[in-house]
């Protein structure tokens, strides 16, 4: 679908997740993650991973999602090797490699729990390449949010970004320098930590000045005019309804079935 827009002569191309609104898509990646924890059937569990990865492929991916899968991938093999070594309920081996005995149920727990981490990771992975920042703060506050409230959501979503942005200016100006090379891992963690904690610092700072920025622009003033979100979203109201109580009813199934290991 294209919108032209005469008055600025351009062509902005709609894709149908810009008609999903921020807040669906959230309840979406929080649906599929109570599924994977209520249903534990493995082929359940692949079914998932494959749909949440689906809708990631569909989505714009981002450096940061592509990151994340790559310490996923890592850390789903470590939980095989050490679950598939001292899980308690080991009893079947699965197979062996110099005397050290590697069993199918530990494989088997620590592939569903793996299978669980990349769900989480592909869903969330789907709703940050889909929405940016100014997009949920501009719905969250035309649905009657506080401004207050969402000023302080965003500055939450607002740190890791700033502080990897002033990580990476200052290590471009120690290489321009010829300090801190960087060449091995250990040199990288050498040269963080002397500057995380006036990193911290200078991120809370500009954090601190951004809302002085803005209460100066009068953002905060009740006569403000609210912005306009940039798409027009398709069935909001019911898709919020609709996941959260989905979700809810997840959530008590998965009570239930905690509780009732005791009854």
């Amino acid at each position: 679908m294209e919108i032209r827009d005469n008055s600025l002569s351009k062509i902005a191309k709609i894709r149908w997740y810009n008609l999903i609104d921020p807040v669906t898509k959230l309840l979406v990646a929080l649906f599929l993650t109570m599924l994977s924890f209520v249903f534990t059937n493995l082929y359940f569990e692949v079914s998932l991973v494959l749909i949440s990865f689906v809708l990631l492929l569909l989505s714009r991916l981002s450096s940061a999602t592509i990151n994340a899968v790559y310490f996923c991938l890592f850390l789903i093999v470590t939980m095989i090797l050490i679950q598939g070594l001292f899980y308690s309920g080991n009893v079947h081996p699965l197979f062996s490699i110099m005397n050290i005995t590697v069993y199918r149920e530990g494989a088997l727990y620590a592939v569903t729990m793996s299978a669980r981490i990349l769900i989480i990771i592909f869903a969330i992975g789907f709703f940050m390449s889909t929405t940016t920042i100014s997009e949920n703060a501009k719905y969250l506050e035309a649905i009657g949010l506080p401004y207050k409230l969402v000023y302080l959501l965003m500055s939450v979503c607002y740190i890791l970004p700033q502080i990897q942005q002033n990580m990476k200016k200052i290590q471009f100006a120690e290489r321009a320098r010829g300090i801190n090379p960087q060449k091995t891992v250990a040199q990288k963690v050498r040269s963080i930590l002397p500057i995380l904690i006036p990193l911290i610092i200078k991120t809370f700072d500009q954090s601190i000045n951004r809302s002085i920025t803005l209460q100066l622009r009068g953002f905060d003033s009740p006569e403000r005019t609210l912005a306009t979100p940039k798409y027009h979203y398709v069935r909001a109201r019911f898709n919020h309804y609709l996941l959260s109580f989905l979700t809810i009813f997840l959530i008590g199934c998965k009570l239930w079935q905690i509780f009732s290991r005791f009854l």
